[in-house]
């Protein structure tokens, strides 16, 4: 999976892959993540991001599985969610990403799955996918809109992006996906954030 690129064209990648435009109404986006580059190892944070499995600044696995950064907005309608990596989905391995937030106990039971799927070796889907899952009401999930590494999810789908809400203990993940869409199997995790900050939603 690994992606050898100069600094110059892994910004240019970057770059192209969040270039999907944001409605107006959608106001400035919120970075909410930051992780180090060259953490994508399949080691650190696996699974927690609560730091108990360090979050060290290694030789990675493939850049396009090093997350750098969360980026959120919403309008009245929708919240959007860019995922900023190294490089540019998808790759030689099936690939996902995946935002969770508003832990119940602990940063392992997070309510709200925001999740997207690239084809690849492991799998056998053709196409990108995303999808919203509301694990604890038990919803089933929802395919949303996803363009490069933007989702856009409609906010009805939950009373958790209702107005003046807030999103909380956000935490970030890249993971091999294998099988077949929806249905596959999710895993192992290459690199995994530490959590985030909170993010209210304007209106």
């Amino acid at each position: 999976m690994k992606k050898h690129l100069s600094l110059g064209a892994a910004l240019a990648l970057t770059a192209t892959l969040f270039a999907a435009p944001l409605p107006a109404s959608a106001g400035k986006p919120k970075t909410v993540i930051e992780d180090p580059q060259g953490d994508s190892n399949f080691v650190n944070d696996q699974g927690t991001g609560d730091g108990s499995f360090g979050d060290f600044n290694q030789a990675g696995v493939g850049n396009v599985s090093d997350l750098r950064k969360v980026h959120l907005s919403n309008t009245a309608t929708n919240l959007i969610i860019s995922f900023e990596a190294i490089g540019l989905p998808p790759a030689t391995q099936g690939l996902g990403y995946r935002l969770r937030v508003n832990p119940e106990s602990d940063p392992g039971t997070q309510c709200l799955l925001f999740e997207a799927f690239w084809p690849g070796a492991t799998n056998n889907m053709t196409e990108a996918h995303a999808h919203f899952r509301d694990v604890c009401e038990g919803g089933d999930p929802v395919e949303v809109e996803l363009i490069g590494g933007t989702l856009t999810v409609p906010r009805k789908l939950s009373k958790a992006l209702g107005k003046g809400a807030t999103l909380k203990a956000p935490q970030a993940q890249s993971f091999v996906y294998s099988g077949t869409y929806p249905t596959g199997v999710i895993g192992p995790y290459m690199d995994t954030t530490k959590v985030g900050s909170d993010y209210k939603l304007t209106n």
